[in-house]
């Protein structure tokens, strides 16, 4: 260790970014462990720490923290239950380079304190606000005038959100006065319509993505003539009431730039394709790289099938919910040969078994409250070996058995979610971490408890991995 403390800063620093970037969200365990070995160590791992959730306590020890973390850029306040202007007041009197806030889950927007910040800060670029309770236009305009570089903006309501019957001007100015733009989230807006849409599409000219889940008045005839104000956007996700795909297939011909698409479907409206003969009229369309149908529960295997042949290139296909499909998507896998993403959580009829197929690329896999049995896990096991996150949460016909399959066969395998899987013995948790080192992320049966001193110790000594 004498001569591994010798090494230069650069060398430990990209030691230590290697192990972030590995880590993910959870490489503030490691950093916060490395802090404690030396000076040198509390050092390197400040100045690499980029973001910092901020709790209650924080506001007496600001200052301190400022000085330690001298690379911050991102602040989260969702956790932050005291008053946030003042806090933001505090902020401001600190040179700081923050790009990123998120002041999710609040009451309301804090307006004093924003203002405040922005007197100081010229450099913030993306702004959350989501699930705030109220809303009004006020802060649409304040948003505006005090970030107007910014770059991404989630306004996104809950079910309990309020707003302001008249904030058509707030929006009217947010489109002008934002003009680096690229993706901003107003779901749940209400008073959105064509007319607002069509402006902010017009105004903001570096949109890539949009974001208006519930906006009930914008329509399918709104989107396009948007769309054609702003031919560069590449993803949109809005909620959609039609009897039929005509509409989906209409915007991917007329927007070859659209990839990414999410149409949202509530149960009340009663969907079809039954005629899916007519759907082969429309032309391939090889750009469309993402598309989530959740809830579209009259979607049957011949439709997905013939999605798959106008899509190609699928890489994330999300059917959650859809519990009419079962065996047509294997098909979908093998004429989607590039899907890296699946979710089929609460498909209750699938079982992936029947039909050869193979997904080389087939990265993540939710089959989450589904009846998928061993013999699913064993084909899945042989047919996706590049699997890196699968997710069985509530599989109650899964036993050790099929999880074994997985973990021998899937060298890659990271995150396993066995989560309310009552057949699955707690024993495999160790064997698991013995035989696939890969493994970052096990969520544990039902079984898997604290019944002795030996599992305890285990849990304990294996807690950044079990969850």
């Amino acid at each position: 260790m004498a001569e591994a403390s010798d090494l230069p800063d650069e060398c430990w620093e990209s030691i230590f970014k290697i192990l972030k970037d590995d880590e993910n969200d959870k490489h503030h365990l490691h950093f916060k462990s490395l802090s404690r070995v030396s000076n040198k160590f509390l050092s390197i791992t400040s100045s690499l720490q980029s973001s910092l959730n901020v709790y209650n306590p924080t506001r007496f020890f600001l200052p301190a923290f400022l000085k330690r973390f001298t690379n911050l850029t991102s602040l989260n306040f969702t956790c932050f239950h005291d008053d946030l202007n003042e806090f933001l007041h505090q902020l401001s009197r600190f040179p700081s380079n923050i790009t990123s806030l998120n002041l999710s889950h609040k009451p309301v927007i804090p307006a004093d304190g924003l203002k405040a910040f922005s007197q100081n800060n010229k450099t913030l670029t993306s702004l959350k606000c989501s699930d705030v309770k109220f809303i009004d236009s006020y802060d649409l305009l304040l948003i505006a005038d005090c970030f107007p570089l910014l770059e991404e903006l989630d306004l996104s309501g809950d079910h309990q959100f309020s707003i302001c019957n008249n904030l058509h001007n707030g929006i009217a100015t947010l489109s002008m006065k934002l003009f680096k733009l690229r993706k901003i989230n107003l779901s749940r807006h209400s008073y959105m319509n064509d007319i607002l849409l069509y402006r902010l599409f017009k105004n903001c000219k570096l949109l890539q993505e949009a974001i208006i889940f519930d906006c009930y008045s914008v329509s399918i005839a709104g989107i396009t003539l948007a769309l054609g104000e702003r031919p560069t956007l590449r993803s949109l996700s809005f909620t959609h009431d039609s009897e039929n795909f005509t509409n989906l297939f209409a915007l991917v011909t007329n927007h070859p730039s659209l990839s990414y698409i999410t149409m949202e479907y509530k149960r009340r409206w009663r969907m079809s394709m039954q005629n899916s003969n007519t759907l082969m009229d429309y032309v391939v369309s090889p750009q469309v790289k993402s598309l989530c149908l959740v809830r579209n529960t009259w979607l049957s295997d011949e439709n997905v099938v013939t999605l798959a042949s106008i899509f190609p290139n699928l890489q994330l296909l999300d059917l959650s919910y859809c519990d009419k499909i079962s065996d047509g998507i294997c098909h979908v896998l093998n004429m989607c040969c590039k899907i890296r993403h699946l979710n089929l959580a609460h498909c209750s009829r699938v079982k992936l078994l029947g039909i050869n197929f193979e997904a080389p690329k087939l990265e993540m896999l939710n089959l989450s409250h589904t009846r998928v049995k061993d013999e699913t896990l064993g084909v899945i096991s042989k047919n996706c070996r590049g699997l890196l996150q699968l997710f069985l949460e509530k599989c109650v016909y899964v036993t050790n058995i099929g999880v074994n399959h997985v973990v021998e066969n899937c060298t890659q395998l990271r995150e396993i979610n066995l989560k309310k899987c009552c057949r699955v013995n707690s024993k495999v948790v160790a064997s698991m971490i013995s035989s696939r080192p890969s493994l970052k992320k096990i969520h544990v049966p039902p079984s898997y408890g604290f019944n002795n001193k030996e599992e305890r110790d285990f849990w304990w000594s294996h807690r950044g991995l079990l969850c």
